[in-house]
This record gives C-alpha cells, structure tokens and sequence, in this order.
C-alpha cells in the first residue's frame, strides 16, 4: 500500500513538472487550428522563388518527368487532380533521394477538342456556321482567345495543387518551339517515305467535317436490326446486314475457304441490279477471317464503307470500290436515281421496302449495334474512301531494316534495338498484353484533320510541284495544304520536344529519356503508343524508362464524373473548403494501378482531419520540448516505449520507401497514416506524459514523418517543418530536405523477444481498454484492475505506471497468479489473466437486468432464423445468396449470444 502511494507521488510530481516546462517555455507555439488558405499560396511562392523547382544547379542522377498536358479545353477537373498528385508525389520523393528531379509542365492545343468547344460556344452566340461566318483568321483568333484564356486558368491550377513544377521550362504543344518539332518531324517522315497522301477508307465526322482516327471513336450501343436477304432471286448466297443502305455499294460476297456450303462460289462473279447507278457485279472472294457459325457465314463487301472490306479490297483489287455516301452524310448518284440525296435512314427504309417488294427481304431481327461515334462532335461517323495524309506503320525505315510498328512492339518485349536495358516497363502489367494486341491491328494512321486549329500540314504546292518543309518555300504561287495535323502527332513527340529537340540540346542530352510516365488507361493507344513510336524514330530512343497507368476516378456510385449527371466537383472548391494537402491525400487514398477508383466528399473530411491531426501532434511536441533544434541521428532509447518507438519508425521508413519504390502510392500514406495516428499519437504521446524527458526522441521523430509525409501532404508538411529550422533560408526548406533511410542502428524489430514483449505490452493495454468500453465504463471514470502476469510479470511491472495512465487505472495489482475479484469482468492475452472490476462502476444489478432481456430477445431471434432456414420451401427455392445472406445471420446472432452469457455469468 506504501509503494502504490509514493507510486502515486511520483506520477503527480512528473506530471506537475511537464506541466510547469509546457507553461514557462518560450518555444514557438502553433496556431490551435491548421487553417490552408492561409499558408498554401505563401508556401508555393516560397518554393517558387527558392529556385529548387529547377533542377540545373543540382547534382545527381536525373528523374524527369514530362507532366501529360491537359486540354486547354476548359479547367481541370478531379481526373487532372489525381494525375498533379501522382506526379508531384513521385518528383518530391525523387527529389528528396538527391536526384536532378525535374517536372517540365505544360499544356495541349487539343485541336478537334477546342475547336469543337468554340463553335458549340459560338452557336449559342448566335452563328449558325462559325466557319463561314468568320473564316480562317476569324475563327482562329476565337479559338485563340479561348485557349489562352484556359490556359492561364490551367496553369494557376496546377500551381494550387502545390505541383512542383520547373515553371521556367513551361510547354505549349502550339508554341514555337513545339511547332518546329512537329514539322521536322514530318519532314523526316514523309522524306523516308512513312507520310504519304493516299487514298484509303477513313472515319468522317458528318457533323465536324473532319476526319477522326480509329481510337477517337467512342462506342455507344444502340438499338438496331439485323436484315437477312439476297441481292437477287437467282443470287446463290444470303447475307445479313445492319446497314443496308451500303449495299447499294457491294462488289464481293465473302466466304470462308473452309465452308463446304460456298466452296464451289469462290471466284465466280454474278451480276445483280438493286437500284443502283449500274448493275452490281458481286465477285465471291475467299477470307479466312469470315466466321461460319456467325449469321449465313457470307459477309457482303463494301470496300468504300468499311475499313475491314478495304482490307479486302487491298487484296483482292480487281473488285473495285463504290462509294455511296458522300461527305455530307447522303447517299450520292452512285447510289442510283432513287437514293440519290437521300440521309442514310431514308435510303435505309426505301432499300428494305424494295427488299420486301421483290421478295429478297429473308428475316429482319432486333439487334444491340455497338456503333462508333466522333468523340468531340457526338455523331455517328461514316466509313468513307477519300484522299488524306497517313503514317504508313508497315513500311520498313530506310537504314533501320524494321517498321514503326516494330519499332512500337520491341520497346516493351526484347528492348529497343534488341537491348535488355532498354524495355519500358508498364505498371501494371496487364497493359502491355493489350498495347501489343492493339499494334497487332494497326492500320495506317491518318493524321490529317479538316479543322483549322491546330499544325498545319508543313507541304505546299505549287501547280505539279510539290515543297516539304519546316517553313514556306521562297517565291509566289505556292499554296499550303488546307488541313491540320493529328492533335497526337504533336503529343507523341512531347518527351523530346519539351527538352529542345530538333536542337541537339543540353535538356535533351541530360534529361531524355524521361524517367516515369503517368496516364490513364483511357489514352493508352492515343497516347503512349504515339511516344513509343515518335521518340524510336526520331531519337532512335525511348521516350521513358516507365510507365504508371491509373484508372478513371469516379463518383461514390461508380459513376464518371460528369455535367449531364450534375455529380461533376470543382477542385479548386473542395480545396477552398478542405485544403490542397486534405484533396490530395484523398484522391490516392484506395488507388492501386490500373483499376477504377471512387471518390466522395466524405474522404476529403476524413484527410482533412488527419492534417489536422499531424499539426495538432506537432504543436504538442513543439511545446512539449525544451527546445527545438534539428536532430541528425537517431538518439538513443532511455526506456522500453523508446526503443519500441524507435524500432517501429525504423520499420515504417522501410516499408514507405519500398512501397513508394513500386509506385504503390495508397499503400505508404496508409502505413503512414496508421503509424502517425496510432503508434505516435494513441500510444507513444500519451507515455511521454508519463515518463517526460523525451526531448531528442520525440524532435527526431517529428522531422522524420515530417519527411516522409511531405511528398504527399506538402503544404502543411512545409509550415510545420518551419517552426523546426534556425532560419527562412531555402536551404532550409523541407521539400529538399534528405528523405530518411532505414538503417541498421537499433533494431530491435528483427528481435524477437522484445518484439514478442511489445506485444504483450500493447495487448495488456489494448484489452482493458476493450473491458472498459465493452461494459460502458465512462472514460473519466477509474477502475480496478488485477494481473496475473505469469512468466511476463517483470516486464508488466517495470511499465506499470504506463499501463495505469493509458488504461485509466486506480488500483492495479500485478502478480504471477491473480485472484479474480467479485463482479470483474475478465480478458485474456496469451498466458495473461486480465480482471477489471465492475464494482462502483456500473449498476451491476441494472447490467444483469439489461443483459438477460437481450439474451432472450436473441433467443427468439435465433429461433425464428433456424425455422426459416428449416423450411424447405425457403432453404430450396429461395437465391443462394438470400439463403446465405440468412445463415451469416443466425451464425453472427449465436456468437453475440454466447459472448453475453459469458458477460453475464462474470457478474454473478
């Protein structure tokens, strides 16, 4: 009884003398609340003005990353969010290894995209046709003002998501440098004859007047009829078709080679008269891609309209190409008298009338039609024959010996030029399965766009001559081509270009190739692909070392963010309300490569709050020291919490820096997430308020998860690390501060005795903790407690003070064996035996009361679950999944019964 009283004495006095240190210290006290409006904007100014951003004065080896430029097609939305805190994520703690880390910002012309924003724009205006209303210089200068004017709204952005970005190398896919790049580019292409004007099937927006390449379009299924008929009575093979309009265009009827049905066909050539201009002459030719099994087995061709038969008219050229739909979407004469000017859906209903009229009509069937649509206009696009410029992916590279294409596939497989060390790697990994299987369907790429924003296609004419270049050739008559260029020709040569390239630059030769690219799966082909073969070709090299592809952010539903489901948020509204480091944090929070991922409010709170918390955690050590200072080496442990504490922050160093080594960016935050919230603030603070004295333990620990937080949450991170440093110098920023490193020093971690004993320590604790709330204890309210420690009662005892504080203990007696006092309720933790009594702290008599109705309640419960899951006219015929759903039932209802009769009897 003695001892427990000078026990008593001394907690008392230890605890008077924190609080006397805490009240007559005269360190720098944080605000009570951390407020973001007020810090953000100073802060980025002062890593700004700080000149780190830029990494030419540093020494090291170079990581670069080319930030994927957003549109200028409006502001940035939460998509763009995640993609600014992957990237400053990444070139924080790149930067923080030492190395030349440089993020080189910009932004994307977005040529259809912003053209079609403006002309939408300017409809609502009033013009009905922008396009002959202002004319070339006219629309542009529109086109202009808008860009820009987006553009200044990106950039601010991007800023106020704290991306640490080297501003003085800021890109514009429309600038001057970048337009030289584009028309060089071109220059070496068509010179080695990979560019080229041709005439080929390609998809043409009615709506847009332009052309659209194969991965713009977006597929949308539709409601539509598969028609079965015959061109004529006598005609020996039926067809089927969703688009019979087109069949006015028909010159083939393929088969497979391997169908004994039409074998004896192959090759011969029937005449048919369907309305036409002429009469059709429909050749049977033989393709082994025809499928059998799918609808008659017979496909008819019509090369002009779809890209697959001009395939098979490329192989089969003898049998000719009848265009039937025209440019603006109507049928042309070739279509025959009966058609011609006719849209689509018109001549459509009049064919099939004239199918049912003469008896050809076989069946008609309801059908889903997955349909190809211009992703900026919206329309349905046509299939059409017409003269444009293409990139020929097949033709082998004069002095290469291999094509783009190959080029393309090796950089992922065998490594470019057959070099091991030279092989993206895509994370994750399943993509690249689907890169190759895409290459392996690639067709020439038409690059040209009859849109006039954008880069005008670098060849101009002059009567039969011809001029390619990177300027207009000297003297008159000489006309440039109308159209533009491809938005993803630029693009692709974005890595390069942004470093100077054509110029032999000391950026290019320094910092190319880029070290990490982050994209959505979404522009995987429009995208990565265009950079794997721009940057082979070009620099003979790879455009970077690796790629992170994420997934699309979507709403708590599942759902795309977007205006039509008005479930569309503003970043920069949540970040007025919640703070950049809050939105930051929870955007990754959940992510993993690849896959999908939901965000909602909720989580932006819930990271708000942990800000608060570190800056709460913080000001507590602040004014809990004698004084600040920086502590370069880990200090040594005085008691068994140090050692433990110090050994966890250890293992957590290891395992963020392995983690953010892999990308898995949710994963480290959360292992910081756990470690700062529940081994420092829950556990280790509340020791120190009982043993003190902890001055270098707990500065160490704070400017260690200050560290390694900062890539993640970088403004909060920044103001508290400036309450640490002796001056406002930039040297002394956090942001290039050295990112810790687990070392070999104390390590009791791999030491399995004290390891096993931190557990103990820890469960002692955690299962009072669990008697308390369990049996509705108020949290003022002290208890009583007996240990029958066994073989742990030394280690038990030497940290009994701490295990009275954190478990809110008044009397605690720890033997080897202990008596289990009346009314006590009981835990268990190994071989320990853990009694908390109940006497004085609750209504023992109220709680049996309380306890027994709920037992009987639940008796009734588990009765009425077993007759149901008895009954067979439930258990057979009701879903699995309800009958599951039933059994989780009465199974949780027995175990919740069986814990609170044994709760019960340990009141008796």
């Amino acid at each position: 009884m003695i001892l427990t009283r000078v026990c008593q004495t001394l907690v008392f006095l230890l605890k008077l003398r924190y609080i006397f240190k805490t009240m007559t210290k005269n360190n720098k006290e944080l605000a009570a609340v951390y407020e973001a409006a007020k810090f953000e904007d100073e802060i980025y100014k002062r890593w700004e003005q700080s000149g780190y951003f830029n990494p030419d004065e540093l020494s090291g080896e170079s990581f670069v990353i080319a930030m994927p430029p957003p549109n200028v097609t409006g502001i940035l939305h939460l998509g763009h969010a995640l993609e600014n805190s992957l990237m400053d994520i990444e070139i924080r703690y790149q930067r923080m290894l030492g190395k030349k880390a440089l993020l080189v910002p910009g932004t994307d012309h977005a040529a259809v995209a912003t053209q079609a924003r403006v002309e939408m724009e300017l409809k609502k205006q009033g013009y009905k046709n922008p396009r002959q209303e202002l004319g070339r210089e006219g629309l542009l200068e529109k086109i202009r003002e808008y860009a820009e004017n987006s553009k200044s709204i990106i950039l601010s952005q991007i800023k106020k998501m704290g991306t640490s970005c080297d501003w003085s190398r800021l890109a514009y896919t429309f600038d001057e440098p970048r337009s030289r790049a584009v028309n060089r580019l071109f220059k070496m292409m068509y010179d080695d004859g990979l560019i080229y004007r041709g005439y080929r099937v390609v998809n043409w927006s009615v709506k847009g007047q332009s052309t659209c390449s194969d991965d713009e379009l977006v597929y949308v299924d539709q409601p539509t009829k598969i028609y079965t008929f015959k061109y004529s009575a006598d005609f020996p093979i039926a067809i089927a078709t969703t688009r019979p309009e087109t069949k006015l265009g028909d010159t083939a009827v393929a088969v497979n080679p391997k169908d004994v049905r039409y074998q004896k066909f192959i090759g011969q050539k029937f005449t048919v008269d369907v309305g036409a201009a002429k009469p059709l002459v429909i050749t049977i030719i033989a393709d082994e891609n025809v499928d059998p099994a799918y609808g008659t087995g017979a496909v008819g061709v019509t090369p002009a309209h779809s890209p697959i038969d001009y395939e098979m008219y490329i192989k089969n050229f003898e049998i000719g190409l009848i265009p039937v739909i025209g440019n603006d979407g109507k049928m042309t004469k070739e279509a025959g008298t009966a058609y011609m000017g006719l849209p689509v859906e018109e001549a459509r209903e009049k064919f099939i009338a004239w199918l049912r009229e003469n008896n050809l009509l076989i069946k008609e069937e309801e059908t889903t039609h997955s349909v190809g649509t211009s992703d900026r206009f919206g329309d349905v696009v046509e299939a059409l024959p017409m003269e444009q410029w293409f990139i020929e992916v097949n033709k082998i590279i004069p002095g290469r010996g291999k094509s783009l294409k190959e080029l393309m596939r090796e950089a992922v497989t065998v490594g470019h030029n057959g070099d091991p060390e030279k092989i993206i790697k895509i994370t994750p990994e399943r993509f690249k399965d689907s890169y190759l299987a895409w290459i392996d369907h690639l067709r020439p790429w038409c690059i040209s766009r009859q849109i006039w924003w954008g880069h005008r296609i670098p060849v101009w004419t002059k009567g039969k001559e011809v001029f390619v270049g990177e300027a207009a050739p000297a003297g008159e008559g000489w006309q440039q081509d109308e159209d533009t260029l491809d938005t993803w020709f630029s693009s692709g040569a974005w890595t390069f270009s942004t470093l100077g390239w054509p110029e032999k630059t000391k950026d290019l030769k320094n910092f190319h190739p880029t070290s990490w690219m982050q994209m959505g799966y979404e522009i995987l082909f429009f995208w990565m692909a265009r950079m794997i073969l721009m940057s082979t070709y070009a620099l003979n090299d790879l455009p970077f070392k690796e790629v992170y592809i994420h997934g699309i952010l979507r709403d708590k539903n599942g759902r795309k963010f977007s205006k039509s489901l008005g479930n569309g948020l503003d970043p920069l509204e949540i970040i007025k309300q919640y703070g950049t480091d809050a939105l930051r944090l929870s955007l990754i929070k959940g992510i993993t490569p690849g896959n999908d991922a939901r965000f909602y409010e909720e989580k932006v709170a819930g990271a708000r709050n942990f800000v608060n918390k570190l800056w709460n955690i913080s000001r507590f050590i602040l004014a809990t020291v004698d004084s600040v200072q920086l502590i370069k080496n880990e200090p040594k442990p005085q008691t068994f919490a140090d050692e433990w504490i110090l050994a966890e922050l250890q293992s957590l160093i290891a395992v963020v820096n392995q983690s953010l080594g892999m990308h898995e960016f949710s994963y480290a935050s959360e292992k910081l997430y756990e470690f700062t919230w529940n081994e420092l603030a829950d556990w280790y603070l509340e020791i120190v308020k009982v043993e003190g004295n902890k001055n270098e333990i707990l500065l160490y620990i704070l400017q260690t998860i200050l560290k390694l937080w900062h890539p993640f949450i970088p403004f909060v991170t920044e103001e508290i690390w400036k309450n640490l440093t002796p001056s406002a110098k930039a040297e002394d920023l956090l942001m290039i501060q050295t990112y810790p490193v687990a070392t070999l020093a104390g390590e009791p971690q791999k030491n399995q005795k004290f390891n096993e004993q931190v557990i103990i320590f820890k469960g002692v604790i955690s299962a009072i903790r669990n008697l308390r709330a369990e049996n509705n204890i108020a949290p003022a309210q002290k208890v009583k407690v007996a240990i029958g420690a066994g073989l742990q009662q030394k280690l038990l005892v030497e940290q009994q003070e701490i295990i009275k504080v954190l478990g809110k203990i008044d009397s605690l007696e720890i033997s080897a064996e202990a008596v289990k006092p009346e009314q006590a309720v009981t835990a268990v933790v190994g071989q320990i035996m853990i009694y908390v009594s109940l006497t004085g702290t609750v209504d023992v008599n109220a709680e049996k009361v309380k306890l027994s109705k709920e037992i009987a309640n639940l008796k009734i419960y588990i009765i009425a679950l077993e007759n149901k899951l008895a009954n067979p006219e439930f258990s057979q015929k009701a879903p699995d999944k309800v009958v599951n759903l039933e059994k989780e039932k009465l199974a949780q209802a027995q175990d919740k019964i069986i814990k609170l009769s044994e709760h019960l009897q340990s009141l008796k």
